[in-house]
This record gives structure tokens, sequence and C-alpha cells, in this order.
């Protein structure tokens, strides 16, 4: 009696499984389409600078926010705070405590724009800017994804080998950044 209701109970298991719809891939488009359907997202970031001259890390945290189509900042509260925000053209760094303001045009230093749009494009779900600047090599990985960039430019590539994204639907989670200076890893915890 007692196998038949365990053969019974896993007949049923099965049964309901099957029936469950299966957890979708992730796909590149998939995932832009997702990031692109969220015009506003604040999160809290821990980042490390892994520099080859230190012996150990240098840690920060603090907050980032996007709002489409092209304001992200990033506010960094601890060791010392710094605020990095890039808005349409404009990139705008500010270190209150060595009394710093410094704004840049992307269009005036286009260098800069290939690691601006690694993470403002990504945040947008724009594939066709990415594409412009970067190889992408995006596979599911477990529960989420994760999205290599590469850049096209041998001349960007000299500075920087490789950002390697990974998130879970439309919230990114980490962000490494390996450069010829030293790797960075962001983490990113998303605000409800």
């Amino acid at each position: 009696m007692m196998v038949r209701r365990l053969a019974g109970l896993l007949i049923a298991g099965c049964l309901w499984a099957a029936s469950q719809p299966a957890a979708a891939e992730a796909t590149l488009e998939g995932t832009m389409r997702a990031l692109a359907a969220q015009p506003h997202r604040q999160a809290e970031f821990s980042e490390e600078k892994a520099i080859p001259e230190l012996s150990a890390p240098l840690p920060s945290t603090g907050t980032l926010s996007w709002s489409a189509p092209s304001r992200l900042e990033k506010h960094t509260t601890w060791p010392a705070e710094e605020r990095l925000l890039i808005e349409g053209d404009r990139l705008l760094l500010e270190r209150p405590a060595q009394n710093l303001r410094q704004e840049l045009s992307l269009q005036q230093s286009p260098d800069l724009r290939p690691f601006v749009e690694a993470i403002r494009a990504t945040m947008a779900g724009d594939l066709a800017t990415l594409q412009q600047y970067y190889s992408i090599d995006f596979k599911p990985e477990g529960e989420g994804w994760r999205m290599l960039l590469t850049p096209l430019s041998m001349r960007t590539r000299a500075a920087l080998q490789l950002f390697d994204f990974r998130g879970k639907g439309a919230d990114l989670l980490s962000v490494e950044t390996r450069a010829s200076d030293g790797t960075t890893r962001l983490r990113i915890t998303p605000r409800p």
C-alpha cells in the first residue's frame, strides 16, 4: 500500500513538473529588451580595484542610478566621496574633498565613449550601440546570463581588454573590467 502511494505521488509529481513551463533561457535580444523596458533603476554597489602594484584591492561602496535614455550616475560614498555623472554627451566628475570638478564632452573626448557606452548602452538595452564598439559573447548561465564585451578598436583594446557583465532577467548584478592597469569588480544590489 505504501509503495502504491509513493509511486502515485512520484507520478503526480512528474506530471506536475512536466506541465510547468520551462524557464526561458536567456537570449541577448530578450535581455536587451528587458533592460530597455526599465526606464529608471537604482542600486547599491561595492567595488574592488585590483592594481598590480598593490598587495590588496582598493574597496569602495556607493549607489548607482539610471534614467533612460542616457543618464547614469555612480556616487561613491566610501572611502571618499566621488560623483561620476554621465548625461547625454556630458561627463561630470566631482571629488568634493579635493575640490575637484571636471566636465568633459564625449564628442571632444572620443576615446572615452567606448568605456561609457559599455555601461550606458547595456543599462539602456541598446544592442546597436554596443555592437558599434564591441564584439559581444552572450550566454545563459544558471538562472541568469553572462555577456562579455571585447573592444573592436585596437586603440581601445590597448587600455581595456574586456567587460564581463552578469545578470538575471533585467537586473545587472556584476561587472568585471579587465584593463591594462588592473581588474575592477563591481557587485550590484538592485533596489526594489
